[in-house]
């Protein structure tokens, strides 16, 4: 047993006042009148042996209350966990959360790792940070893992929880007791806890949860840069995210401007190597600096994706398809090539993304009407009519544009070429742009894909709903997608990776050269994972924890600049602890920090103060009934 607030024992010192009221009490002597025999009776029951009875249960009532309002300020806490300890040996792994949203309450969870190790439950303990799937060293008493624990500082990168809890039995390896419990200290940032459901049947033993109360709201970051070069200077375009309306400081190089949330360009010389950001004043510091490099080779850009959320797993599986990482996204931001979306769920940014140079792949809602196309961009220059054919049998499909799809083909097919894979489209609609070719049509000649141009980018128009879009290994949209990703590197482009997607970048190279990352700021050297293609390297970052900031990359004598950036994740969700981790099958404990101690949420918690103010109460009535009974003045019969 233990005690939230161990200070207002002093109180059973009270204690002695009833005890010393009894006594005094019963040093005093009634006197009573009689002159018929009735009072005889009267003290017989008022004899010495029932009044002492009476008066040491009115003693021990009163002494039950004086605890019982002890207890209440005190808050005893007793865990059947201590119990299960002492019945068997048990080793302890204690996983800690070390991504950059903890920055904020890092020193926090550095208490509370110690008040595990203090509190002792188990027998040995094992640390692992979430920034390395490796435990830090085997299993140490407690007080050896507390030195260790003084000197780990927060990361700009963690792997989800999930990820790292996967595989149970290597994490306790070289375990020298049968028991297991499992310690996550975290915040539980949803994007940090992964994909739960990999936990199922894992041998955790019992996982006890000690969540971090943090919050990120109205957290202002920069979510996208892109550059674009026009004579000797640079066009920078970026979007700002944050609290809608409020006015941040942001830096861009040495300009300094105060900026609401959106999209903005900034002219710079092209001159300098790598152009800084900076957030002035925003409570959230993790994610304030920003770097971009101004590299002379070429960086890959993220690809993102985006509309109806019950579309996800089947365009994950599509990229994986491909070999591509790409992120679902809300909206196209300047760095972004490829973007999904429905037609009804399209952002204000869109047209202007597309302008710019993007690629957007657009789908028809179900049912969708002529008023609801009116409100899209593109209405004013493709003509929506309803719909144009119904079909009750698997469509099969031809390319019209041999131009376009010689590129993914190894055999350059002939027209009519016919796909293998049909499609099971139940009808289409009817669209007719002002300019544009048809890419995919029907064996009955209907259009089903349109390209569009769209200032230095293209509309791709599916003239049916993407629930009907075929996205397996070997459908038409692997080549499409394939043909749409291909070559897409942006020379002169933004050189900025951000942590948790990879990023391939390439500079021209030979044979025996390698690229070599040098940390600006710490001074830390080393070679990234690259191939040689050709004259040129491609090297690659994003997938493994490095601290994020400005990097130097010397390849062959030659430096350019490059800005590494935490993941977005990180900070753009701010949905803490809501993962369902009870589905894992695992036996789940929640403790909480009370008043300087972990607080089970699970066993028998002697805590709860509405149990102790009913009992209170119940005493104070009980005392209240007896006192009336044994201590109101002796009546005098009447003669």
């Amino acid at each position: 047993m233990s005690f939230l607030h161990p200070e207002f024992l002093w109180g059973l010192l009270a204690l002695s006042v009833p005890i010393i009221v009894h006594f005094f009490y019963l040093r005093r002597s009634r006197r009573y009148v009689f002159s018929r025999a009735e009072l005889v009776e009267r003290l017989r029951q008022a004899s010495r042996p029932y009044l002492r009875l009476r008066h040491l249960l009115l003693l021990v009532l009163r002494l039950a209350l004086v605890t019982v309002l002890v207890l209440l300020f005190a808050r005893p806490v007793w865990s059947s966990q201590n119990l299960l300890s002492s019945k068997q040996g048990t080793s302890a792994l204690i996983v800690w959360d070390v991504s950059p949203s903890m920055k904020p309450v890092f020193e926090t969870s550095r208490a509370l790792v110690q008040a595990i190790l203090r509190q002792g439950a188990e027998e040995e303990y094992r640390l692992l940070c979430t920034d390395s799937y490796l435990p830090q060293g085997g299993f140490v008493g407690p007080r050896v893992l507390e030195e260790r624990i003084r000197d780990i500082q927060p990361a700009d990168m963690g792997y989800p929880l999930a990820a790292l809890l996967e595989k149970a039995d290597l994490l306790f390896q070289g375990a020298s007791y049968p028991g297991r419990r499992v310690y996550v200290v975290s915040d539980f940032q949803r994007s940090s806890e992964g994909d739960l459901s990999r936990l199922v049947g894992q041998p955790l033993g019992e996982v006890v949860l000690v969540p971090v109360s943090n919050t990120i709201k109205g957290n202002a970051y920069i979510d996208s840069v892109s550059l674009e070069r026009i004579g000797h200077r640079y066009r920078v375009s970026f979007r700002l995210r944050g609290t809608a309306g409020y006015p941040y400081a942001v830096r861009v190089g040495q300009h300094l401007r105060k900026l609401t949330p959106g999209l903005y360009e900034e002219s710079l010389s092209d001159t300098a190597g790598y152009v800084a950001f900076h957030i002035e004043g925003d409570g959230v510091e993790f994610d304030n600096r920003l770097y971009v490099g101004l590299g002379d080779g070429s960086a890959s850009s993220p690809i993102a994706w985006g509309g109806p959320r019950e579309a996800r797993q089947a365009f994950e599986r599509l990229h994986q398809v491909l070999g591509i990482e790409a992120k679902p996204q809300a909206g196209p931001s300047p760095s972004s090539l490829v973007w999904v979306a429905e037609a009804g769920a399209l952002p204000p940014e869109a047209a202007r993304w597309v302008s710019q140079g993007g690629k957007l792949i657009l789908f028809p809602p179900v049912g969708l009407s002529p008023a609801a196309w009116q409100k899209t961009f593109l209405a004013e220059e493709v003509a929506f009519s309803g719909q144009q054919a119904t079909y009750t049998q698997p469509l099969s499909l031809r390319l019209p544009e041999i131009s376009f799809w010689g590129a993914v083909f190894l055999q350059r097919p002939t027209a009519p070429a016919y796909v293998a894979e049909p499609l099971w489209v139940k009808y289409a609609y009817r669209f007719l742009p002002r300019a544009g070719r048809v890419l995919i049509e029907g064996e009955d000649g209907v259009p089903l894909l349109w390209e569009i141009p769209w200032g230095k980018g293209q509309v791709y128009l599916f003239a049916f709903p993407w629930q009907a879009a075929s996205l397996g290994a070997h459908s038409l949209f692997v080549p499409l997608f394939a043909r749409l990703y291909e070559g897409q590197e942006v020379q002169q482009g933004a050189w900025i990776s951000w942590l948790g997607v990879q990023t391939g970048f390439v500079l021209s190279a030979q044979p025996e050269e390698r690229p070599l990352l040098r940390h600006v700021s710490s001074g830390r050297m080393w070679v990234p994972p690259f191939e040689y293609r050709a004259g040129t390297v491609r090297f690659f970052l994003g997938e493994e924890p490095i601290p994020a900031g400005l990097y130097e990359v010397e390849v062959g004598g030659r430096r350019v600049y490059l800005g590494v950036q935490v993941p977005l994740s990180e900070s753009a969700d701010t949905v803490f602890f809501q993962g369902d981790w009870s589905r894992t099958g695992a036996s789940i404990t929640i403790k909480r920090w009370e008043g300087g101690a972990l607080v089970s949420e699970k066993g028998w918690r002697w805590g709860s103060w509405v149990g102790w103010v009913l009992l209170a109460l119940l005493l104070v009535g009980m005392e209240t009934y007896w006192a009336r009974r044994l201590l109101r003045p002796a009546t005098v019969p009447s003669l």
